[in-house]
């Protein structure tokens, strides 16, 4: 009987600390070569700025390639635990070298005095 799957992948998680502070990319995590990233998920409090708070993570100090500005206000991703949506096809391919992961927290309107978050980086490797 054939299978179903052609071989079996682990999945490895880097979970890091996300804070208001971050308004420049910071690099919050180094993936290996031949990685590939299957999902990214916040977890934290909502932000209480008074327009709009955003975080965005990427793979250089643009901070945008792989999330583009997910809302972390209450009515965005910022409460519980959320599955962020990624750029269009930026979660598809194989880390070519050792990649570095930057995220960016913007925010606009009343500053915030709350919001902190936990993410946590899902990524199987040897693809």
């Amino acid at each position: 009987m054939a299978s179903l799957f052609r071989d079996t992948k682990l999945c490895y998680v880097k979970t890091v600390s996300v804070t208001r502070s971050m308004t420049t990319a910071t690099e919050v995590a180094k993936l290996p070569r031949g990685s590939r990233i299957i999902g990214l998920v916040l977890n934290g409090t909502a932000s209480d700025a008074g327009s709009s708070a955003t975080l965005s993570v990427g793979s250089s100090s643009s901070s945008n390639e792989y999330v583009n500005g997910a809302s972390v206000l209450s009515g965005g991703v910022g409460n519980g635990s959320q599955h962020l949506n990624g750029v269009a096809g930026a979660l598809s391919g194989i880390l070519t070298t050792d990649t570095s992961v930057y995220v960016k927290y913007a925010e606009s309107g009343t500053t915030s005095s709350a919001g902190a978050w936990n993410l946590s980086i899902l990524f199987s490797q040897a693809n």
